[in-house]
């Protein structure tokens, strides 16, 4: 692994070094905003970092896909007639198929082409719970690409989401099981009120 670092950062330019480091930092500080504007600024300075990071080590695919994250962000940001997001959203999907075409450069353009689109979907999802799933889909596309294109910050923003996402997920399912557990611990109680009230009953007529 640390041959892998050395060789990366050995044949990556400073300025490719500086925008990964930024975009990490977009990563890691947007989900601690309290506001869902300063998020969405937040992380539309990392798509921009990325764009530009991925650009510079020779991955156009991937800094397109990274672009076109921006215009998503951008609209969500902006614009708040539903129909109109959709058709925004709908053309930016389209724009990735023409870059990916465009841009094509084999195995690595079909990863981040795939886990460009998947990502795309995860942010379209309304509940936050298939946006993290959907997440977890793209995954596997970006951890191959970024391992591949020798992109050791992109390769921490995957791990970072990843395991945000499954302790998401986790605590969603914890959440869930509280909620069933109380159900049937409230039936329960029910239940034995009611056979206490039916022997009450009994006992009085008797």
């Amino acid at each position: 692994m640390s041959l892998f670092l050395d060789q990366t950062f050995a044949s990556t330019g400073l300025a490719a070094i500086l925008f990964g480091i930024v975009g990490l930092g977009c990563v890691v500080s947007w989900p601690l905003l309290p506001s869902r504007r300063g998020a969405l600024m937040v992380q539309g300075t990392g798509a921009c970092a990325f764009a530009l990071h991925f650009a510079l080590i020779g991955a156009p695919t991937a800094s397109a896909a990274c672009v076109l994250s921006l215009m998503q962000l951008t609209v969500a940001l902006v614009v708040r007639d539903r129909v109109a997001k959709l058709a925004l959203d709908g053309a930016t999907l389209l724009a990735l198929l023409l870059l990916t075409v465009a841009t094509w450069h084999g195995l690595l353009s079909g990863l981040a082409a795939c886990g460009g689109a998947a990502s795309f979907m995860a942010r379209t999802q309304r509940s936050t719970t298939r946006m993290k799933m959907v997440f977890l889909v793209a995954a596997p596309f970006w951890l191959a690409h970024n391992l591949l294109i020798g992109a050791p910050f992109a390769l921490a923003v995957d791990l970072v989401s990843v395991a945000g996402n499954l302790l998401g997920l986790f605590a969603f399912w914890k959440r869930k099981q509280r909620g069933e557990a109380s159900r049937v611990f409230r039936r329960l109680r029910t239940v034995r009120r009611s056979i206490r009230y039916e022997q009450d009953g009994k006992q009085i007529f008797a």
